[in-house]
């Protein structure tokens, strides 16, 4: 299926599983594809394995509330809508979800009908394949990998990228296939931690016909799709230890057969793996084979977190607004000053996928032509007391403090380092940080 005709896919977070389950066949029956988690811990894993087009969640959990499970999902759902379900009794609750950015509530017992209805009002339209997000070069630590990247392109080598969720290991991936001899070919993405297990054997390999009960016809697998180009393996620590075996022997003897085949085909691309795992401790629970990972990593490449690049913060926040933008017809918005500094003080505990759904879903959700630090931190609303909120010059201020200090964080505390990241002098940032750091004390005197 193409990204325009494929069903929609709906998360349905529901721990009672008589009414989830009921709820998950009948939304299957309108042509969604249903994923339904029971609980906020399944949920969140869901989220972070794919987004999905919208997710309906229970106001109440066996691990959470509805704004707890708000305030970890929103980094994650971007322009995705987010319903809750909720009991009379907690209405309020569902309301205050709403003025952080939820985008509607329905109470319980609700018309299935009308639950299709919003989700076909709220669902954006589906999102074109563009080109790959930007995230190289803006930084010491980012130029360096460009520059091992573009070095590696025209060796064909299998390389290992390593990194946390969501730093842009895809991206470096389509990098390493762009800049060299394969470009013209396919790039295939596969996400190991997403395969069904069943599935696992005829996706990578392909079958023939009657191969297995429902084999109607004969299928081509990953292997095959990538054909001269590159088969980018993301989460490979996740790969099931059957199948490890099974690409071991692919890497070694250059070829595979699809099941029920007779007939060996040669694999012709190049392989790019990535892995947020910690791949020795996996070796040493025997959880991943040794000798396949000594021929994924013939070289390794290290992606840093965003919280490392904070010089790219704001760069890759306006390049996402504007590709947002475009896909939605809009004009591109500017960044309001405290949303740029409320950018700059966040860590990013999401990376750069983090920053690219915040931005997109502030825009889809946006009034003016300018988005601020509320647009794009809708949740902290549920954190804020009563009574008046803090001036925007304070805001600013905190914010900018906070950069500052964990710029110096970084740099172990030298400050000429700390100037550098920042790019300032050291002797605006000393002054500046002794300055706020001043100002801070007059006010909570």
């Amino acid at each position: 299926m193409t990204p325009t005709d494929a069903p929609l896919h709906v998360l349905l977070i529901e721990d009672d599983a008589v009414l989830g389950g009921a709820l998950a066949q009948r939304l299957r029956l309108e042509g969604f594809r249903v994923e339904h988690a029971v609980n906020a811990a399944q949920a969140l894993a869901a989220l972070r394995q794919a987004r999905p087009d919208f997710v309906l969640s229970d106001i109440r959990l066996p691990d959470g509330s509805g704004e707890d499970l708000y305030r970890r999902a929103l980094p994650h759902l971007g322009d995705t809508p987010i319903v809750f379900a909720t009991a009379f009794a907690e209405v309020g609750q569902a309301v205050r979800l709403m003025r952080a950015g939820a985008d509607d509530y329905l109470t319980k017992p609700f018309d299935v009908e009308r639950l299709v209805q919003r989700i076909r009002e709220l669902v954006p339209a589906r999102r074109e394949p563009g080109a790959a997000p930007q995230g190289f070069g803006l930084s010491p630590a980012t130029a360096r990998l460009a520059a091992d990247l573009e070095r590696l392109a025209g060796r064909d080598v299998p390389v290992l990228l390593r990194g946390e969720t969501g730093v842009g290991k895809e991206v470096a991936a389509r990098v390493l296939h762009e800049r060299s001899a394969r470009a013209a070919e396919p790039f295939v993405a596969v996400n190991c931690a997403a395969v069904p297990r069943e599935l696992m054997e005829s996706q990578f390999f392909g079958h023939e016909r009657g191969a297995f009960t429902g084999a109607t016809g004969a299928h081509a697998g990953w292997f095959e799709e990538a054909g001269a180009g590159t088969l980018f393996l993301d989460e490979i620590g996740e790969l099931d230890p059957r199948l490890q075996a099974a690409l071991l022997r692919v890497l070694q003897d250059g070829v595979f057969r699809r099941l029920g085949g007779r007939q060996d085909l040669r694999f012709r691309g190049r392989l790019v793996a990535a892995t947020n795992a910690d791949l020795g401790a996996r070796i040493a629970a025997r959880e991943f084979r040794e000798d396949l990972y000594y021929r994924l990593a013939v070289v390794e490449l290290w992606v840093p977190p965003l919280r490392e690049r904070p010089a790219e913060v704001l760069a890759l926040a306006q390049g996402f607004a504007q590709q947002a933008a475009q896909r939605q017809g809009l004009a591109a918005p500017a960044l309001a000053a405290e949303a740029q500094a409320a950018l700059l003080a966040h860590d990013w505990p999401g990376n750069v996928r983090e920053l690219r759904n915040r931005v997109e879903r502030a825009l889809a959700l946006a009034e003016g032509d300018t988005l601020g630090s509320a647009d794009l931190f809708p949740e902290r609303a549920l954190d804020e007391p009563a009574g008046a909120p803090a001036t925007l010059a304070s805001a600013r201020e905190q914010a900018e403090l906070a950069q500052i200090e964990r710029a110096l964080e970084l740099s172990g505390g030298r400050l000429a380092e700390a100037a550098q990241r920042l790019g300032v002098s050291r002797t605006t940032l000393w002054k500046r940080r002794k300055k706020l750091l001043g100002e801070g004390a007059r006010q909570s005197g």
